[in-house]
């Protein structure tokens, strides 16, 4: 009997690829990475690919091992990048800031992945992912205490973080640069912090909202969520446990949200008009571009630095929220990034806007990681870093 070709979802005969399981892997990193883990279906994958969803269970028994699979093999990359790099030689840290933003850019679609290992990775896997952060990170360290080695652990250790950060930043956004002016740009940036006087750390640097707990009922629920989604992950709180922080019963929260998903796109749609509002008012305080920079810098830093819960939601949830939100909130995030780069160009006239905007993701991906570090490195110390990478100094176009 002559066998049928399978037909994917559109009717259309499907022709079997080759390397299959690499294909999976692939197209399960961009999905995974763009949407999150509980977001993503394996009928979604396997159409991609163009291959049944059956075929793709000859590969990986369920999604969780697919996932796994494709967060390991981006850790391990990652280590064998590292690993070609030799241990003490002169020119080390530059390699290894090369390494790390070569792999990072060549990774663009699938960086995301990191942003999920924590939550869903189960221990044995989320340690092979921790291992490999762990040795990049003091690798980083120890070059970078070769090179400046009056350097104190807080300080190395906050260089070392900035600089990774800076380097780890394209796989956080989608700007358009070629491959070779990008990583080129992204490595001689992180390496630029290095030499940087950073202000004294204060015994107590984190910042806390302070004031008074919102009345409005729909307020409290907003906070109280936030709270919750940070601490335990958007799928793992429910509608109830978000009342019961409220204080109210679970029609109490319908009344002001229809879902759960409701309530993480407001608290988005939140951040969102307090960074717009944070940006509005630095320039209406500022009479140059400069200032402008320096302005909207220290009350974002602050922003950052006191709501750290929505920050973190931010960071490992959106993938909940629906594509239209989605697509708002980063077309939203896009403003902020074009706002920022805009200023700088003014500031900086030989620097272009398509590397001022990598400039900005990457500062303000420094100020997403250090808030979030526990203990919280102080603003002045984060806005040190972030404001180098924005006002300069300024990079050659090519290595």
């Amino acid at each position: 009997m002559t066998a049928h070709p399978q037909m994917s979802q559109t009717g259309t005969p499907r022709r079997r690829p080759a390397d299959r399981r690499r294909l999976i892997i692939d197209a399960a990193a961009v999905a995974f990475s763009d949407g999150g883990y509980h977001a993503v279906r394996l009928d979604d994958i396997a159409d991609a690919v163009g291959i049944s969803t059956p075929a793709l269970y000859r590969h990986f028994p369920n999604k969780y091992a697919l996932f796994a699979e494709t967060t390991a093999e981006l850790a391990i990359g990652l280590r064998s990048a590292l690993d070609t790099v030799p241990d003490g030689g002169p020119d080390e840290l530059h390699a290894l800031v090369d390494a790390i933003t070569t792999t990072s850019f060549d990774n663009r679609r699938r960086g995301g992945l990191y942003r999920w290992e924590s939550r869903y990775l189960e221990p044995r896997d989320a340690a092979l992912v921790r291992d490999v952060v762990v040795h990049q990170h003091r690798r980083i360290r120890a070059a970078a205490r070769r090179v400046r080695p009056s350097l104190d652990d807080a300080d190395a250790n906050l260089l070392a973080a900035a600089m990774i950060s800076v380097a780890a930043s394209p796989t956080t956004h989608r700007a358009a640069l070629p491959a070779r002016d990008a990583t080129s740009l992204m490595s001689e940036a992180a390496l630029g912090l290095l030499d940087i006087d950073l202000p004294d750390q204060p015994e107590s640097p984190q910042l806390t909202a302070g004031g008074l707990a919102p009345a409005a009922k729909r307020e409290v629920i907003l906070t109280e969520a936030i709270i919750l989604f940070a601490a335990r992950g958007f799928r793992d709180v429910t509608i109830e446990d978000i009342a019961h922080a409220a204080d109210l019963p679970a029609s109490g929260v319908y009344r002001h949200f229809p879902s759960k998903v409701a309530i993480l796109e407001a608290s988005f749609w939140r951040a969102s008009d307090l960074v717009a509002t944070v940006i509005s008012d630095a320039l209406k305080a500022s009479a140059t571009p400069r200032e402008a920079l320096l302005t909207m810098l220290a009350q974002y830093v602050r922003l950052s630095c006191t709501a750290t819960d929505l920050i973190t939601i931010y960071a490992t949830e959106i993938g909940h929220t629906t594509p239209e939100a989605r697509g708002a909130l980063r077309n939203r995030q896009r403003i902020v990034v074009d706002e920022f780069a805009t200023w700088v160009t003014r500031d900086r006239t030989d620097v272009t806007l398509p590397r001022a905007r990598f400039l900005v993701h990457a500062a303000l991906n420094v100020v997403a990681d250090l808030s979030r570090q526990s203990p919280q490195p102080s603003p002045a110390r984060i806005e040190a870093l972030a404001s180098r990478l924005l006002l300069g100094p300024v990079v050659s176009e090519t290595r």
